[in-house]
């Protein structure tokens, strides 16, 4: 059995490891110059920038899995204890997540009346009627307006760059849903999870990890443990028709015409559904209504000596109801080492989402004035003159999981399984997080055999 793999990024060189580890022949198709889709580490002038993900939660095995898999065991790098604190930027200023039962009734994040509503949400009934919901109906609902719009707010900015009032919950958090749906509420939930140790109501427990080199290293070393032909770069995939026998041609710039079994469609959900379209409208449309957020990565570093403050945490998200001009701030040279030469610290900024999506419009120079005014303000100093800058934009940047979402996704898969071979992958469909990736490529070939079967 031969399958083509459609795009190069992580669900793609995941998919194709894991299928030829099963005894499968499969074969990347990648239009760019190299693999690794939005994952690049780029380093430049001392600086490490993450063009794309930052890292991955040591929780998620199947990310942990595939690095050993790959020889990289020796290479994840757990972020630094430092960097556990979380702050947001409201109110003018840098206040930390609290991080414990405690710390939340002591802090000002929330008002008092605001503390006390979260508190109640033991005592909310839990919704009756079923179907969609967003995620920001849910938490008003549960944990009352404030907690919605300054703390839910700002973790489905650092997620998805999306608004939370479009956003579906059982689609982007579907931890959160089943919280309540099994258990009556987040809080009740909570205890339940304590004793099965996977974590909270937003996702699961875990240490941000990453490799010694970036997370490239993991795109380098499903490369690297494949054979030197079964990641093919610069073959854009012109088209994918019906061939004899129930077989598929794959039609690639740059080379020959794949006559393969199957394909694994592992790009964005606009091209997926313009190659399935010739032939499978049902699946085509629903994915064509997947959205996606522009977002800018700015990656700006400074003297260590030029902040008002050590950066002893992780970074700031800023919620949508603050009208900033960015969404928050990654402190990378504090997460990883070697991000930054030393004496320098490294601060990456994401602009744009699904709530300023013009901003990634911007030229250089005023993006860099932008990010560099926010900084200043967030810090307390000024931070108007960055020692070291990169600019990385991404104009189809993170899917949104926005309402119906996970019927489109079935919908799409119902119909591509009326013909024989075809799977669909990527962060449009099957999470947005590396890990949800990898947890996809893992079941894929068993998903392979039982509908193809072994021939």
């Amino acid at each position: 059995m031969k399958i083509a793999v459609v795009g190069g990024g992580i669900s793609g060189l995941s998919a194709a490891y894991r299928l030829r580890r099963a005894g499968i022949d499969a074969v990347v198709l990648e239009s760019e110059s190299t693999a690794g889709g939005k994952i690049r580490s780029e380093r430049r002038e001392g600086f490490l920038v993450e063009h794309g993900p930052n890292g991955f939660l040591d929780s998620r095995l199947s990310v942990v899995r595939l690095a050993r898999d790959v020889g990289l065991g020796g290479r994840i790098l757990p972020a630094s204890e430092v960097a556990k604190d979380r702050f947001l930027f409201v109110d003018g200023q840098l206040k930390p997540v609290p991080a414990s039962p405690p710390a939340f009734l002591s802090s000002d994040i929330l008002s008092i009346r605001g503390r006390l509503r979260v508190l109640m949400e033991y005592f909310v009934r839990a919704r009756s009627e079923g179907g969609d919901e967003s995620i920001f109906d849910f938490a008003r609902r549960r944990i009352g307006l404030e907690a919605a719009e300054r703390l839910v707010d700002a973790m489905v900015t650092g997620i998805f760059a999306g608004d939370s009032r479009a956003l579906s919950l059982p689609a982007a958090f579907p931890k959160m849903a089943r919280l309540e749906r099994e258990f009556g509420g987040l809080f009740k939930g909570l205890r339940a999870l304590r004793r099965e140790n996977s974590g909270g109501p937003s996702g699961p427990s875990g240490r941000l990890s990453s490799f010694k080199g970036g997370l490239q290293d993991l795109v380098v070393g499903c490369v690297e443990s494949m054979e030197s032909d079964a990641v093919q770069t610069g073959r854009s995939v012109e088209s994918v028709v019906q061939a004899e026998g129930g077989r598929w041609r794959v039609n690639a710039q740059g080379g020959d015409p794949l006559l393969v079994d199957g394909v694994v469609f592992a790009t964005p959900t606009p091209v997926t559904a313009r190659l399935v379209s010739p032939f499978s409208r049902g699946a085509a449309a629903p994915l064509e209504d997947i959205e996606y957020a522009p977002a800018a990565v700015v990656a700006l570093g400074f003297p260590e000596d030029a902040l008002s403050r050590p950066l002893d945490g992780f970074g700031f998200l800023v919620p949508s109801m603050e009208k900033r001009d960015i969404l928050g701030v990654l402190w990378s040279s504090t997460l990883f080492a070697e991000r930054a030469p030393d004496g320098q610290v490294l601060l990456r900024t994401i602009v744009g989402g699904a709530h300023r999506p013009e901003l990634i419009e911007l030229d250089d120079e005023a993006l860099i004035s932008t990010v560099s005014a926010e900084l200043s303000a967030a810090f307390g100093c000024d931070l108007t003159q960055p020692s070291f800058q990169r600019i990385v934009r991404w104009p189809q940047g993170i899917p949104q999981y926005t309402m119906g979402h996970l019927d489109r996704v079935q919908r799409a898969k119902a119909a591509l399984a009326e013909h024989r071979g075809l799977f669909v992958l990527g962060n449009g469909v099957a999470g947005v997080s590396l890990a949800d990736c990898a947890t996809a490529a893992e079941t894929l070939p068993q998903e392979v055999y039982e509908r193809m079967g072994g021939a």
